[in-house]
């Protein structure tokens, strides 16, 4: 009967170790949670430039296609201007006189553009740029060649060829 009166000699619950372990177990998992949720929604913004990106290239596709000849500034700021997922507006970069086109001859765009080291693409109509993540232009222009092998910036270029072939099939 002495052994129902005897008082445990361990206490009950978590020592302070355990308790430091599990909250270091739960700090990782929602550290790795969070870092891949970040990766997971920077992706779907770049996706959302490219798409946005698109439907601006097919808007200035489109104006060629009908005035058979390269847009300038003006209407791609009145009726082709988007902002990009960051909240910032597109830049529309092109090279061309933007006179008539004559389909007898293909167009001589002069813009060039460096992809990356090594791969520079000759003969682009024009290129519509999103500053990308970390919202700031990162490409550089000398003359006619436009840089984008530093930086984040999300962009589409149409070349002369595809749009003498759209213009002039």
């Amino acid at each position: 009967m002495s052994s129902l009166f005897r008082q445990k000699s361990h206490s009950e619950g978590f020592t302070f170790v355990e308790l430091a372990i599990f909250l270091l177990i739960v700090g990782l998992i929602l550290g790795v949670a969070v870092a891949a949720w970040s990766v997971l929604a920077q992706g779907r913004q770049i996706q959302a430039a490219k798409n946005t990106l698109k439907t601006v290239n097919n808007c200035l596709t489109d104006y060629t296609v009908m005035a058979k000849k390269i847009s300038g500034t003006e209407y791609f700021s009145k009726f082709c201007q988007k902002n990009d997922p960051w909240g910032l507006e597109l830049k529309y970069l092109h090279a061309h006189d933007t006179n008539g086109m004559n389909c007898s001859s293909p167009l001589s765009g002069t813009l060039s553009v460096k992809v990356a080291p090594g791969d520079t693409r000759n003969s682009v109509a024009w290129i519509v740029i999103s500053a990308g993540p970390n919202r700031h232009f990162d490409y550089y222009m000398s003359g006619t060649l436009v840089d984008f092998t530093s930086g984040d910036d999300v962009y589409i270029m149409s070349s002369d060829m595809e749009i003498h072939n759209e213009v002039c099939p």
